[in-house]
């Protein structure tokens, strides 16, 4: 039987169990920490993702005040209506600034330096409107129009669109990097999400495999164990537990084949003899090879038994007769009277007293017929041993 260092086959799942728990915890702390890792640079990503699109939006709300300030101001030239340049027309209910837009960039530098003129520019073109709202509320046009529309020149509108199409073009740039870099954080979670369940799977098919092998080990040594709780360890013989718990099963035969049971009560004779002349060592060969010889003279459905010392039982499960039994009972006594070759040199002579009881006239159990064969088997002592005797059916 295959064993553990630490001598029982079963001590392997208590080391699978450490090591499972252990590689367990471990691949759970590990999954917690990529979760928590990728949760934070996930939120990062979103985060970032969301400060661009914020500042891209701030972009256009600018260009588009920008837009409708020029355009009010061209309207207002145009047709010197001062409705034009009514500030709910411009923009509601507060107007981005320069400035807040280079705030809410932060610290990209390259983006801020860029944007570094657009303060200055803004701030002339909204004194320039100022001036313009005032003259048009006073009505007086005290200076040509084109002097009135000096701070709204191409060139400056222009200026200030192109670095705002030029800061939008880089925050959009900035967004699809972030966003590629979003992706590709999802992608490389979900790879090692796939590669930490790989090595979930890997190592639940090397500690289900572990398992089965010890499981076939715990079977194994429990077959050895039944087997050895129902044989004699000696002779390999059955013992009296096995007879026991099969007591329905040889009595049940022996019924539905409407022919008798015997069961035979074998003692050796001068075995304390061996022992006490040839030491125990020749009395367990000579144990095993009388049990050699008895089975050696019955048939495959007869079952014998080692009882303990030099006592056996043997049960005929099929006999036509006491006669029968009682050929069988000489044969043994006569195959155990023959001299036993020792290992030690020398022979041991032994002889063997047999009691036989039948079976089944009645409601008879084992332990019946065994008192039953045990009574003959005194007789069979007390009549000079080497020989065979029949229970009386009334004893």
């Amino acid at each position: 039987m295959q064993t553990e260092t630490s001598g029982s086959v079963f001590a392997g799942f208590k080391q699978v169990l450490r090591m499972g728990t252990l590689i367990f915890g471990l691949i759970i702390v590990i999954l917690f920490i990529m979760i928590f890792h990728q949760h934070q640079r996930s939120a990062e990503a979103v985060r970032s993702v969301d400060h661009t699109r914020q500042v891209i939006a701030y972009i256009d709300t600018l260009r588009t005040y920008l837009l409708n300030l020029d355009n009010a101001v061209r309207k207002y030239a145009e047709s010197q209506d001062p409705a034009h340049l009514a500030p709910g027309l411009i923009c509601r209910p507060a107007c981005p600034s320069a400035e807040r837009l280079i705030a809410l960039i932060g610290s990209d530098k390259s983006q801020a330096a860029r944007l570094g003129p657009l303060p200055a520019l803004q701030s002339a073109l909204e004194t320039g409107f100022g001036a313009l709202q005032q003259r048009a509320k006073t009505g007086i046009h005290s200076m040509p129009r084109e002097r009135e529309l000096a701070g709204f020149d191409k060139s400056a509108i222009e200026q200030i669109h192109r670095i705002l199409i030029e800061a939008g073009r880089e925050e959009m740039n900035q967004l699809e990097t972030r966003e590629m870099e979003r992706i590709r954080d999802q992608n490389l979670s979900s790879a090692l999400l796939g590669l930490a369940g790989l090595w979930t799977g890997l190592v639940l098919l090397g500690l289900y495999r572990e398992t089965v092998r010890l499981i076939g080990a715990g079977i194994r040594a429990e077959q050895t164990i039944r087997r050895l709780s129902l044989h004699d360890a000696l002779t390999g013989l059955a013992n009296r537990r096995f007879m026991h718990e099969n007591e329905k099963h040889l009595l049940a035969g022996a019924k539905r084949s409407g022919k008798q049971l015997a069961v035979l009560a074998v003692d050796l004779d001068d075995f304390k003899s061996v022992n006490d002349r040839h030491g125990h060592a020749a009395g367990d060969e000579v144990l095993v090879a009388s049990a050699e010889r008895m089975k050696q003279l019955l048939r495959e459905s007869d079952v014998i038994a080692r009882f303990g010392g030099d006592e056996f039982v043997i049960v005929l499960g099929q006999v036509d007769d006491a006669a029968a039994a009682r050929e069988v009972a000489g044969r043994l006594v006569e195959s155990l009277r023959r001299p036993i070759p020792l290992a030690g040199g020398g022979t041991a002579r032994i002889g063997a007293s047999v009691g036989i009881a039948m079976c089944c006239a009645g409601g008879e159990t084992l332990n019946d017929l065994l008192r039953q064969a045990d009574a003959a088997l005194y007789t069979a002592k007390r009549d000079g041993k080497n020989t065979c005797r029949e229970a009386d059916a009334s004893t």
